[in-house]
C-alpha cells in the first residue's frame, strides 16, 4: 500500500489517502527489561517490547511482594451467626359497626371486618359529602339497638339475619333526606325495612317522622 501511494504521489503530486500525509513517528531501539531482546518502539521511556513482557514483569514483582501462599499464624475469626427471633405480633379484637361481627386483626386502625363493610361505610359518608351535608360517625348496630330492631316507618320488626335486597332487611333511613338538606348523624337516622326505605326514597312518609332526641 505504501508503494502504491508513493507511485500515486509521483504521478499526481499528492497522496490518494490523507493518512499518508502525516509523518511517521520517531522510533527508538531498546533492550527489553523482561526478555532482554532488542526491540523498536515509538516511546523513549518504554522498557518492554510487548504487552506480554509487561504483564510478566508485573506478575514477578507481585510475587516478590506477596508470596503465593503463607501459613495462617492465627486462626481466622469466624463471625458468629445471629438468629433473629420473629417479632411478636399484637392482636386486637373489635366489633364491626356495619354488621356487628367480632373479628381479630393485627392493625388497630382497622374498624371493619371486611372490605365490603368498609365500602358500605365509605359509600354512606360519600353520599352525604356530595350533598355538602354535615357528617358525623354513624354506628349502624348502635342505631339498630336504639330502635330495638323495629322499623320506624311501619312499626314492624325487621329480619335481623337478612341482607339487602330482602324486603325486610334492616337499613339506615335519613329522617330528613339528604336531598332536602338533612345531615348524616345519629340524630337524623333511623332503622327501616329495605322495602319501606325504598318506597319513601327522598320524599316524606305518610305517618310523619320526628328526629331522634338521643343519637
Amino acid at each position: 500500500m505504501r508503494d502504491y501511494q508513493r507511485r500515486y504521489k509521483e504521478q499526481h503530486g499528492y497522496y490518494q489517502t490523507r493518512l499518508y500525509d502525516r509523518g511517521r513517528k520517531k522510533q527508538y531501539t531498546i533492550t527489553c527489561a523482561q526478555c532482554s531482546r532488542e526491540a523498536t518502539v515509538t516511546k523513549a521511556s518504554s522498557q518492554y517490547c510487548s504487552h506480554a513482557c509487561w504483564y510478566g514483569a508485573k506478575k514477578a514483582r507481585r510475587s516478590q511482594i506477596e508470596p503465593a501462599w503463607k501459613p495462617f499464624l492465627v486462626a481466622p475469626r469466624v463471625a458468629p451467626v445471629v438468629v433473629l427471633r420473629p417479632l411478636r405480633r399484637r392482636w386486637f379484637s373489635a366489633c364491626c359497626p356495619m354488621c356487628s361481627t367480632w373479628f381479630v386483626t393485627d392493625n388497630p386502625v382497622h374498624q371493619h371486618c371486611s372490605p365490603r363493610c368498609g365500602r358500605r361505610a365509605a359509600k354512606d359518608k360519600r353520599r352525604a359529602m356530595e350533598r355538602k351535608a354535615f357528617v358525623a360517625p354513624v354506628n349502624r348496630q348502635a342505631i339498630y339497638q336504639r330502635d330495638r330492631w323495629v322499623c320506624q316507618l311501619c312499626r314492624k320488626p325487621v329480619a335481623r339475619g337478612k341482607a339487602v335486597p330482602h324486603p325486610k332487611a334492616p337499613t339506615i333511613d335519613h329522617i330528613v333526606p339528604l336531598a332536602r338538606g338533612g345531615t348524616h348523624e345519629p340524630a337524623n337516622v333511623q332503622l327501616a325495612h329495605y322495602h319501606c326505605n325504598t318506597i319513601k326514597s327522598d320524599g316524606e312518609w305518610a305517618g310523619g317522622e320526628q328526629l331522634a332526641l338521643i343519637g
